[in-house]
């Protein structure tokens, strides 16, 4: 008896821990290895491996310009995130929420929209458990992004530029920088959880607007 109950117990642990491969794990290795795959092209000074044969003539790699979400999107040339955004997204809602995560990139209702002083607030997954695997680890890599990289959010097929100024990561219940939603300037900023696969504490990077 007690045999069995250890072996259930063994079993129950296996596939505890295979899930976990599966739906936190595999997303974030995926994810890192695209990285370091788009990494490895930028040490030879291009953003595509056909371009190691074919010269770009025609412009293809200027940064933020080209996006498969013209529409509503995000670009981090840093990242290799190029990724649809959902907007006006109740954060408070939660099947709502869940709903647009799937999609891609949530930006919070209230917040500013793009062209609009005040501060835009976008929020997605670092890793989660979700079986929709091709988006729960859209934003694994925020934390390598540093003061000066750029960001672009696309909103009705234009182009917003910003800049990350700064990443601090806080408590979930810490939203103070929603205070700042009447400040006279564009400010951005991403959020996820942190670390990824858990909801311990979130990771947030703050952008400015830059016209150049």
């Amino acid at each position: 008896m007690i045999r069995r109950i250890l072996l259930a117990f063994s079993i129950s642990g296996l596939l505890i821990f295979v899930f976990w491969i599966v739906v936190v794990f595999l997303p974030v290795m995926f994810v890192e290895m695209k990285y370091q795959y788009q990494q490895g092209l930028a040490s030879l000074g291009v953003s595509q491996l056909r371009q190691l044969f074919i010269p770009d003539f025609v412009g293809m790699t200027i940064v933020g310009n080209v996006s498969k979400n013209k529409e509503y999107g995000i670009i981090i040339p840093k990242l290799g995130i190029d990724e649809p955004v959902v907007f006006n997204v109740d954060p408070n809602d939660k099947q709502q929420y869940r709903a647009a995560l799937k999609q891609g990139i949530a930006h919070a209702s209230g917040t500013a929209y793009p062209g609009n002083n005040g501060v835009a607030y976008y929020f997605a997954h670092s890793s989660t458990p979700d079986l929709k695997l091709q988006y729960n680890a859209i934003f694994y890599l925020l934390n390598r992004l540093e003061a000066k990289d750029e960001i672009y959010i696309w909103h009705e097929a234009e182009r917003f530029k910003y800049e990350v100024v700064e990443k601090k990561i806080v408590a979930p219940e810490d939203l103070s920088f929603l205070n700042e939603a009447n400040v006279g300037e564009e400010r951005l900023v991403l959020q996820t959880c942190w670390p990824p696969g858990t909801n311990k504490q979130r990771l947030l990077v703050f952008a400015s607007r830059v016209w150049r």
